[in-house]
């Protein structure tokens, strides 16, 4: 039996409107033919937990406010090639994966079942009230909610965003306070540390250095109301942009959910 040829481009750009910048076209062009995607990893939250075991009072208050599956998963391992031929073949009109044998994407269920976030809840947004806040603003909230002031504001970057290091730090130092008699908010401080340090590093990371948005704060403040939000839906809008500037360009770092 004759195997038809294949096709090694695109057969047309009707609607592929993006496509004259799209990373594809550049390989066509005999350009990043040798590129692979390389991952800036940002591991602070499997560092602390590979060296300190969770008190199950803090891997039940996880449990309670949706994230503790994220931690069962533990850190994975990537094909890094594949990716990169994967992100080839994603197209940013779409939000697909455009293959010779169909077209294929990650979807809501996906990270409902593999991951345990709600996807129909609701919208992770940013209050008004709080879009003047600044650097000095998000410490004094970081400092009422964690009981963490880190002791230089050079751990800042830009007006709202931590870096991780010193949060992790603080975690490790206040380690063995956590106890079966610590008292609720001590407990509740612990956990909405590790909770920056997985939106930071694992939920929602960034490719420059390993920093946190400090916005979470807002929804950290009750912790008993994090189900009541689309963290599925929020990550997966995420990985949706993150996916189409890796795509766009010739660019070589990828930051996504789940690294």
């Amino acid at each position: 039996m004759e195997v038809p040829p294949v096709h090694p481009g695109l057969a047309s750009l009707d609607l592929l409107l993006l496509q004259a910048n799209h990373r594809s076209s550049y390989i066509q062009d005999g350009q990043c033919l040798s590129h692979t995607f390389r991952t800036r990893r940002i591991d602070d939250m499997w560092e602390f937990i590979k060296d300190h075991t969770l008190h199950p009072r803090i891997v039940r208050r996880l449990h309670d406010i949706g994230f503790y599956k994220i931690i069962e998963i533990v850190l994975l391992k990537f094909n890094w090639a594949l990716i990169t031929t994967m992100i080839e073949q994603w197209k940013l009109e779409m939000n697909t994966f455009h293959l010779p044998i169909s077209e294929a994407t990650i979807t809501l269920e996906n990270v409902e079942v593999l991951f345990g976030l709600p996807v129909d809840r609701l919208p992770v947004a940013y209050p008004h009230a709080l879009r003047d806040y600044r650097g000095l603003h998000y410490l004094h909230m970081l400092q009422r909610l964690t009981g963490f002031q880190p002791a230089e504001e050079t751990t800042l970057s830009g007006a709202s965003r931590l870096q991780l290091k010193p949060v992790r730090q603080h975690l490790e130092a206040m380690y063995a306070e956590i106890t079966d008699d610590s008292p609720p908010e001590v407990i509740d401080r612990h956990t909405r540390l590790l909770e920056l340090l997985m939106f930071g590093g694992v939920l929602f990371p960034n490719t420059s250095e390993n920093l946190v948005n400090l916005r979470f704060l807002h929804h950290l403040e009750q912790l008993d109301d994090l189900p009541d939000y689309s963290w599925g839906a929020t990550v997966l809008g995420y990985l949706y942009m993150q996916m189409c500037r890796a795509c766009t360009g010739t660019r070589e770092t990828l930051s996504d959910f789940y690294r």
